[in-house]
C-alpha cells in the first residue's frame, strides 16, 4: 500500500471533517473504520474496514506516519501499539485519561484551580447507597468507560436507587446533580510552539444530546477569560499537542466546573466551519503537520443546530435556508445525529 500523510481512527461526521481539512492544505488521508457504511468514506483517501482485534489494524499503522482519532473508544492496547511504532495527535496517554471518567476527574482535580462536582467511585450497591446519601440524596450514575450522548447515564434518588441493587456495578461513578447556569465549552489547539483557544460557546442540550451551540457565549469577560485559562491550565497539564475540548458548567455565581473532556474535534466546534478564519479541524491538521496554529479570529456572532433523527427528513428545506453539512448516515435513527446547519445570530 501507498503511504498516506494522516491515519484517522474513526470515520464517523469529526472524521469527515478532518479528511475534508487535510485534503484543502493538499494533504491525503487514510481512514480506520469498524463499520462498512461511515461518513468519511467519499472524503478520505483510501479506507481500511475492520475491527481493532485483526491484521487489518497492523496494515493502517503502517500506512501512514502520523495519526490522530475521531473518537476516544479506541482499545488501549491500539493506542499504545501506534505510539510506540508512529506519532499519534493527541498522545495515547492523554486520550486514555480522557476514556475513563474517574481517572479524568482525579486528573483534573489535581490540577489547581480546576474543580469537577463532586463524584464517588461505585463499585457496588452499598457503594451506591453510601454515595447517595454523601449526595443529598440524588445523584447521576455513569459509566467510566464509552458514555457519550447521554449512553450509560442513569438518574439516581431515594425514590429508585433500591431498582439498582441487582445492577453491574462494572465502572462506574456518581456524580452530584448540579443546579448550572448553563454549559459552555472551550476548544484548545496547541503545540509545542504555540497554541490557539477558541472562545467559549453555549451549548443547549436536551435528552443528554447537544442541540444548539451559540457564538458567542452568554457570559461576562471575566468567566469567558477564566473558562479559557482552565483549557489552557489542563492542556499544559497533559502536554497536549493536537486538539482538547473542555465542557465546562456555568454556576450561578459564575464560578466554572469543569464537566469532561475530549481528546478530538467536537460538535460544539463546528460554527468554526464558517465563522472562523481558521476551523478547529484545520488547526487540528496544522499542529500535527506545520507545528504551529492559528488564531480562529471569529468572523461574526452564529449558532450551530443539530438535525436529531427523524429531523433528517427535511433536509432538502434546510439545505435551501441554510448552510447545511450532511453526515451521510445511511440509517435514521432516534437521537442519532444525522447532520447540522449553521446560521448567524
Amino acid at each position: 500500500m501507498k503511504k498516506f500523510d494522516l491515519g484517522i481512527i474513526g470515520g464517523g461526521q469529526l472524521g469527515m471533517f478532518i479528511c475534508q481539512a487535510a485534503k484543502e492544505l493538499s494533504l491525503t488521508s487514510v481512514v480506520y473504520s469498524n463499520t462498512e457504511d461511515f461518513s468519511a468514506q467519499r472524503f478520505c483517501d483510501h479506507f481500511i474496514v475492520g475491527n481493532y482485534s485483526n491484521e487489518s489494524i497492523n496494515e493502517f499503522i503502517e500506512s501512514s506516519d502520523l495519526f490522530t482519532i475521531e473518537t476516544e473508544n479506541i482499545p488501549k492496547t491500539v493506542l499504545r501499539k501506534i505510539n510506540r511504532r508512529k506519532k499519534l495527535f493527541p498522545n495515547s496517554d492523554i486520550i486514555e485519561i480522557c476514556q475513563n471518567r474517574f481517572e479524568e476527574k482525579n486528573f483534573l482535580n489535581s490540577i489547581d484551580n480546576v474543580s469537577t462536582a463532586r463524584f464517588r467511585l461505585v463499585k457496588n450497591f452499598k457503594d451506591l447507597e453510601e454515595s447517595l446519601k454523601f449526595l443529598g440524596n440524588q445523584g447521576i450514575l455513569k459509566s467510566c468507560k464509552f458514555g457519550y450522548d447521554g449512553k450509560g447515564q442513569y438518574f439516581i434518588n431515594k425514590l429508585n436507587y433500591r431498582e439498582f441493587e441487582k445492577f453491574s456495578f462494572d465502572e462506574f461513578i456518581i456524580e452530584e446533580v448540579l443546579d448550572f447556569k448553563k454549559e459552555i465549552s472551550v476548544i484548545i489547539c496547541k503545540t509545542n510552539q504555540n497554541f490557539s483557544i477558541y472562545p467559549p460557546v453555549e451549548n443547549l442540550h436536551k435528552n443528554s444530546i447537544l442541540r444548539k451551540t451559540t457564538y458567542p457565549a452568554k457570559i461576562n469577560k471575566r468567566t469567558s477569560e477564566n473558562a479559557k485559562n482552565i483549557a489552557l491550565s489542563i492542556s499544559s497539564k497533559l502536554g497536549l499537542v493536537g486538539i482538547l475540548t473542555v465542557e465546562m458548567f456555568v454556576m450561578k455565581d459564575n464560578s466554572i466546573l469543569v464537566n469532561e473532556l475530549a481528546p478530538r474535534p467536537h460538535n460544539s466546534g463546528h460554527w468554526s466551519l464558517d465563522f472562523c478564519e481558521t476551523s478547529q479541524f484545520k488547526n487540528l491538521i496544522l499542529s500535527i503537520f506545520d507545528g504551529k496554529v492559528k488564531n480562529p479570529n471569529p468572523t461574526q456572532n452564529c449558532k450551530m443546530i443539530n438535525i436529531i433523527g427523524a429531523d433528517y427528513k427535511k433536509k432538502e428545506q434546510l439545505k435551501k435556508a441554510y448552510k447545511f453539512y450532511d453526515y451521510f448516515k445511511g440509517e435514521i435513527r432516534p437521537l442519532r445525529k444525522m447532520g447540522h446547519y449553521t446560521i448567524k445570530n
